[in-house]
């Protein structure tokens, strides 16, 4: 029992320490947008996201969901699906895999909807909290961006 405690509260102490001097990770843009699949029903999306983290420690940023807009109109909520590990003292492009459900988009949107995916780039615009942390320590991180992404159909 004894080790138990000791054990936990080390890792308690070396998860504290080591965000001391947690310096900002930088975000430097969206290199790429896939498009897996778009329907009536939704979005399947990749990202692709260059990110700097200039930190020693590696994080994960966790499923999270994001209000969502395409070139100005509401589109409901943007779902990461996947988890993503942040490497330490790196800066490289991760890629997130995005959901979007349109059933709550009124009949009259969706031809609005047809000639955003038929465009060349599309204005996405984002605003929430993303989940972030590592091992026991999470925090949310907040998100409110506007960015013009080059649209890539996929296969």
């Amino acid at each position: 029992m004894n080790k138990q405690i000791l054990v936990l509260a080390l890792i308690i102490v070396s998860v504290f320490t080591s965000c001391g001097d947690f310096q900002d990770v930088t975000f430097s843009g969206i290199e790429n947008v896939k498009v897996n699949k778009l329907s009536q029903q939704g979005l399947d999306i990749d990202i692709t996201a260059k990110i700097k983290n200039p930190n020693k420690v590696a994080f994960t940023i966790y499923k999270s969901d994001l209000d969502a807009t395409f070139s100005g109109m509401n589109v409901g909520k943007a779902r990461i699906t996947n988890n993503v590990k942040i490497k330490a003292d790196s800066e490289q492009a991760y890629t997130f895999n995005v959901t979007s459900d349109f059933s709550k988009l009124s009949m009259a949107e969706l031809p609005n909807l047809l000639s955003i995916a038929t465009s060349r780039s599309i204005k996405v615009g984002l605003k929430g909290n993303l989940k972030v942390g590592k091992l026991l320590v999470k925090k949310n991180y907040p998100v409110d961006m506007v960015k013009t992404v080059p649209l890539n159909f996929g296969k």
